[in-house]
């Protein structure tokens, strides 16, 4: 049993897989000042020139301290009042588990803080913070992505799935949501950082409830991250309030990025996100919702005229949420990745080296996780590459799911 736990299958490695595309990648945080409601928190991924290789120490390492304990703090929120809406079968240990919170509660964080220094590989990103923005083809500018992360993620929990698309030539901008459904998150108010946990539902309060007050004002902060960027764009004065940013220049992406060129994307609380925020704001050309989690907004009235792409992996394919998504978004094409399960859009299957314990956390899926990402990669860009340069998009399926 020992050694199937620390049986990695694969060599260990520094970084996370390399960027899918020809680019290089650069990030900065960007967070502007005021209450969570009345302000903006992005990590921006950009084509750069500065090889990761080249610049390790720039590169940030995926876990730290304070996210390490904000992701065990929602699992374990999680745990205390497992959702209707997960899929049990991904959870191979999801008895033990709830054994373990029933019986030692006050055990459950140390147990698994230290699970997770011993299983996990803590890997660099390979993306160059302060990296200079390349200058785009033809003296051009950068199309955008705008992208939600789900449930107890943050802005780097899917670093993958952005830094992939910015090297293909996309200024992705991930917000960090500070409605309560990240692991963990900050704002900056009063002339001080400040810190915020995630939410735990209260049992009196309808989950319906919340979940759709959430995704109302994740919507919103998607409106003020694209405001944002077209300050940026348009060379406005922004105070990054940041301290880590100091000395970066936001100038460099002034006439940069082309703003008839927005998409927005996001999994699973960020998919319904994605689809609302889409809907309201005519900026947003189209969306791509990966495993889109629609219950928050089942009782929301809304409509897509503009093209929507959903890719689902195979164990979250249900009727509520094709349902709704073919309610708001009729036409929609769509792609399932077999044998894939609903974490594998996050980093956290590169992360750990044991099967058995990928499995135990719902991470496990039939195929190598790098391969499912590939293949969800392919997809994504094959259908944002055409619109972005107005090609025909009928190879994909219109729901034959």
């Amino acid at each position: 049993m020992i050694g199937a736990l620390f049986s990695t299958g694969y060599e260990r490695k520094e970084f996370l897989t390399a960027p899918a595309g020809c680019w290089q990648v650069g990030y900065v945080d960007v967070m502007t000042e005021g209450s969570p409601k009345l302000s903006s928190f992005t990590r921006i991924y950009y084509p750069t020139l500065q090889s990761h290789t080249q610049l390790p120490e720039r590169c940030p390492q995926w876990t730290r301290e304070d996210n390490k304990k904000g992701f065990i703090n929602f699992m374990h929120s999680m745990v205390s009042s497992w959702p209707s809406w997960v899929n049990d079968s991904e959870f191979g240990l999801l008895g033990p588990v709830k054994l373990l919170n029933t019986t030692a509660p006050d055990a459950f964080a140390p147990v698994f803080s230290l699970g997770w220094s011993v299983l996990a590989d803590n890997l660099r990103i390979p993306t160059v913070h302060q990296a200079q923005l390349a200058p785009a083809p033809g003296a051009g500018a950068w199309p955008i992505v705008v992208f939600s992360h789900g449930m107890g993620c943050n802005r780097f929990a899917y670093s993958k799935i952005c830094y992939d698309l910015a090297s293909e030539g996309v200024v992705v901008v991930a917000v960090e949501h500070r409605d309560g459904s990240a692991s963990n998150s900050l704002f900056f108010q009063d002339g001080e950082l400040q810190q915020m946990g995630h939410m735990r539902l209260s049992e009196r309060e309808p989950e319906y409830y919340t979940r759709n007050k959430q995704v109302v004002q994740r919507a919103d902060e998607v409106r003020m991250a694209v405001d944002m960027i077209s300050a940026l764009a348009a060379g406005q004065a922004l105070n990054n309030v940041m301290p880590q940013e100091k000395g970066y220049n936001l100038d460099a992406f002034k006439g940069k990025l082309d703003l008839s060129q927005i998409f927005m994307m996001g999994h699973s609380f960020g998919g319904s996100t994605a689809l609302l925020a889409a809907s309201k704001d005519d900026r947003l050309r189209g969306c791509i919702a990966l495993d889109p989690w629609m219950f928050p907004v089942a009782e929301e009235h809304f409509q897509l005229t503009k093209p929507v792409l959903v890719i689902n992996t195979e164990l979250f394919v249900n009727a509520a949420n094709v349902g709704k998504v073919r309610e708001v978004a009729q036409g929609a094409c769509a792609a399932v990745l077999e044998g894939a399960v609903h974490l594998v859009h996050t980093d956290a299957p590169l992360l750990f080296r044991s099967n058995l314990l990928k499995g135990a956390l719902g991470m496990l899926c039939t195929r190598e996780a790098e391969a499912v990402l590939s293949e969800n990669h392919s997809l994504l860009w094959s259908w944002l590459s055409r619109h972005l340069t107005n090609k025909s998009v009928d190879h994909f399926q219109n729901w034959g799911i």
